[in-house]
This record gives structure tokens, sequence and C-alpha cells, in this order.
């Protein structure tokens, strides 16, 4: 490995990179590196993207939903709180 220096970086991107490894508590070097490694297509795998983001607001629950999360998943089984 080795060590470089990159001039003239935008600072939005410099924002950006500080914000994500906040984030996930990483350091700015790691997600640098990574975004890198993803930007110049040297990923040993792909990218996975672990939460639901994607799914987020593209539902439409009709009212048998409700009625379906009242009747199911909000019951208790006193069994098992004994």
């Amino acid at each position: 490995m080795t060590q470089v220096t990159i001039r003239r970086i935008e600072e939005s991107w410099l924002e950006k990179a500080k914000i994500e490894a906040a984030e996930r508590r990483v350091s700015m070097n790691q997600v640098l590196v990574e975004a890198l490694r993803r930007g110049l297509g040297a990923e040993t795998e792909p990218v996975r993207k672990t939460n639901l983001d994607r799914y987020a607001g593209d539902s439409d629950f009709d009212p048998e939903w409700d009625k379906f999360l009242e009747k199911d998943l909000k019951r208790l089984d006193p069994e098992l709180w004994t």
C-alpha cells in the first residue's frame, strides 16, 4: 500500500465523506478508499446494501392490513409471559 495526496477536491465531496464516516463510525480515509475502489471498478465483490430503503414508501396498504395487524400481530400469547 502507498500513500497519496489528492488536490482540488470539491468541498461538498469532503463534507459528504465526513458525514458518511461519522454515520458509519469509521475513518474518513476508509470512506474515501472505498469510494475510489467503487469508482474505479476495482471491487472484488459487488456492494451490498443491507437496508430496506428501496422499499420505503412504495407499498399501498389497504384496510385489510390494519385488521391483520390488530388480529394477529398485536396479540400477546399469555403462555409466553408466564
